[in-house]
């Protein structure tokens, strides 16, 4: 790999840093970056050939430019990555074949992020002890997840997979929700949900003090 020290333009600001779910973002921030700032030449044609004494002025100027470009466009691939993905990917010289390395690890990575976030979505199920919101809550992360991973799953979809994950005792909302024509938004549902928990946390205490009043009153 070249040295980061070789690198002569400054800290690319604009390129998002690639991590574990942005493949596709990067990509086209760090081909934007690079078309606009003219480094790309290295990613639209192959390695020149090497120069000779035969080679003419124009070949050898054509080389003398691809090596920059190369040089540049390395680094910024590089720069751009966090540690972790930057050290589990071989040292690779040319920058188109280490643009093409970067991808293939992030094809197989998605394809198993999203089946590992798809199972997640569609088979968490409310444990009635954690708290309604929580849970609302870590779907809503599993959503946004799969959304970050360019699964299109809208709003309706989520609320409907909120409302399929929660136990029996709410099934008169759930069955209120389905038949109505107005669809909730995510906020809605958050509040919504939580209050009618909160409903049955009222019941269960009165029904507990209605029986503890019972008992001391036999």
């Amino acid at each position: 790999m070249i040295p980061y020290s070789s690198l002569t333009v400054s800290f690319p600001n604009s390129v998002k840093t690639l991590n574990g779910t942005n493949y596709e973002d990067w990509k086209d921030s760090l081909n934007l970056y690079l078309s606009l700032h003219d480094f790309d030449l290295a990613l639209r044609i192959d390695k020149p050939a090497a120069i000779t004494a035969q080679s003419t002025e124009a070949q050898k100027t054509l080389h003398e430019k691809w090596e920059a470009s190369n040089r540049k466009c390395v680094n910024v691939i590089s720069y751009t990555m966090e540690k972790s993905i930057r050290q589990s990917i071989p040292e690779i010289d040319v920058a188109k074949d280490y643009l093409k390395a970067v991808g293939e690890k992030f094809t197989r990575f998605d394809k198993a992020k999203k089946s590992e976030y798809l199972s997640l979505f569609d088979k968490t199920l409310y444990d009635g002890v954690s708290g309604v919101r929580e849970h609302i809550m870590k779907m809503i992360h599993y959503y946004n997840k799969l959304k970050e991973l360019k699964v299109e799953i809208g709003e309706d979809t989520l609320i409907w997979r909120v409302l399929q994950s929660l136990p029996p005792q709410f099934d008169v909302m759930r069955t209120s929700y389905n038949t109505q024509k107005a669809e909730w938004t995510i906020d809605e549902m958050i509040a919504i949900i939580t209050q009618e928990e909160e409903t049955f946390k009222k019941g269960k205490e009165q029904s507990v003090q209605f029986a503890a009043a019972s008992t001391s009153g036999t």
